[in-house]
């Protein structure tokens, strides 16, 4: 696992821009004219796109007929199943909730309700037997790019990022599915992350000037969904991942949820090198909380890596890697039987709490903070200020025929100042859109200036 780096932001609108500079002498074969002028970025037309003009496109998003829509969920499993049947593979996956799992060594506990909740619904829209694709009730929210997440060291180049689908699952009446507790709008999501496969520096200028040149057109436009789909299927194309399970450049699905029970709760899968098929797979940098937070050997790992954390060098070791990540509100009840926990607890109901990452003795909350930012739990709760969600249905929405308006984006996401959940006193500010708008101008800018070794070193900073 490669180290975390947090760079921090200012606060913006998501309307804010970023003046990049173009340079010549990368891969045009998407391109449909010259390379673009010195312009802006646009964070909603390249890095976080929601416009409803795309993710409802009416030819794109329609997963009837013999050929699907390129951003359906049907689409993208039936290039993702390799030899697989496609709806099997997808049932196989969704089974998996039924049982108890041991991932990493550590005991998942089963959410049976994935039959009753969206198993059978889906079963009996599709006539009892077996799935229907075209009737999978996944509803896109969002098409990101995560470059931020490239990584190569010199010329050697190991990926060019990330591209990610954000899908709200839907129930029966084609409704956001709704949490079993909470005030929530839709209760589960799933995201489907794709590695930008690149070798080459080359490759890695054409990834980047791909997804800053979809601000040559209008957002929405034939030519902009036309330009998105080529970088898409990109990555989502089976055969785009040779040399990996079923060929797909798929490096995990996550899913984070609190529709089938309580508390939410973040899982991710990998495609199995054996079977092909997804399987369960520990959360990336996140222990287990139940059983790490609030404990001696917790302060210890923080203490002990007090430098290498301030420093961005921090390599938390796999075997610490919980088998998900259950975020708050706790029950109250459960904390009560962890009597020896020093974690910190701050109430949110009278039977509910909040358990930000901590433990008597860490010496130094920022320290800890750096930690907690990077770990599914803490990003997605107490270190951000977040409902769990950074991408969700929008409180208002107009489902089952529309969306109605884009789907809604956390505070971490598009500017927000959040009090430290632990000392109760530091203020932070987070805009990670910005932060990743200027990681990728500065990519650009840097090929301009260098065009046959850009930046010397990039690994991946703030993963999740």
């Amino acid at each position: 696992m490669k180290p975390f780096i947090f760079v921090s932001a200012l606060a913006i609108s998501l309307s804010s821009t970023i003046v990049i500079a173009q340079s010549s002498g990368s891969d045009d074969r998407h391109r449909n004219g010259p390379p673009l002028p010195p312009s802006d970025l646009s964070i909603e037309h390249s890095l976080m796109i929601t416009d409803l003009r795309v993710i409802e496109d009416p030819v794109r998003t329609d997963p009837t007929g013999p050929d699907p829509g390129v951003w359906t969920f049907r689409y993208l499993m039936e290039q993702m199943a390799g030899g697989h049947d496609a709806a099997e593979f997808v049932l196989r996956w969704l089974e998996q909730w039924e049982t108890e799992q041991t991932i990493n060594t550590h005991q998942v506990m089963a959410r049976p309700a994935m039959r009753e909740r969206v198993i059978d619904p889906w079963l009996a829209v599709s006539g009892g037997n077996r799935l229907d694709l075209s009737q999978a009730p996944f509803k896109l929210l969002a098409i990101v790019n995560r470059m931020d997440l490239r990584d190569h060291d010199g010329e050697h180049v190991t990926q060019a990022g990330e591209g990610r689908f954000v899908f709200g699952v839907l129930d029966a009446t084609g409704q956001p599915l709704p949490p079993v507790a909470g005030p929530a709008t839709g209760g589960f999501l799933v995201i489907l992350e794709y590695a930008l496969l690149a070798d080459t520096m080359a490759e890695l200028e054409r990834w980047a000037r791909d997804w800053s040149e979809l601000s040559r057109w209008e957002i929405g436009s034939e030519d902009y969904n036309q330009h998105l789909e080529r970088i898409t299927r990109d990555f989502t194309d089976a055969g785009r991942g040779p040399g990996r399970p079923n060929a797909s450049a798929l490096n995990q699905v996550r899913t984070n949820e609190i529709a089938l029970a309580a508390p939410w709760e973040l899982r991710e899968f990998v495609l199995d090198h054996r079977s092909g098929l997804l399987r369960p797979h520990a959360v990336a940098l996140t222990p287990d909380t139940l059983a790490v937070n609030g404990t001696p050997e917790f302060a210890a790992l923080i203490n002990a890596n007090q430098t290498a954390l301030f420093e961005n060098r921090f390599e938390l070791p796999s075997t610490w890697f919980g088998g998900s990540s259950q975020s708050g509100p706790f029950n109250s009840a459960t904390i009560a039987a962890l009597p020896t926990r020093t974690f910190t607890v701050n109430p949110v109901t009278e039977t509910a709490v909040d358990l930000p990452w901590s433990a008597a003795g860490i010496a130094d909350n920022e320290a800890r903070h750096l930690f907690a930012l990077n770990t599914c739990n803490g990003c997605h709760r107490d270190e951000t200020d977040t409902g769990f969600a950074h991408v969700a249905f929008p409180e208002t929405h107009a489902m089952p025929v529309s969306l109605g308006q884009s789907a809604q984006l956390s505070g971490f996401l598009t500017g927000i100042e959040v009090v430290d959940p632990v000392d109760g006193i530091t203020i932070r500010r987070f805009a990670d859109l910005e932060r990743r708008a200027v990681d990728l101008t500065t990519l650009l800018q840097s090929f301009a200036e260098n065009p046959s070794r850009p930046e010397a070193r990039h690994q991946p900073g703030f993963v999740h």
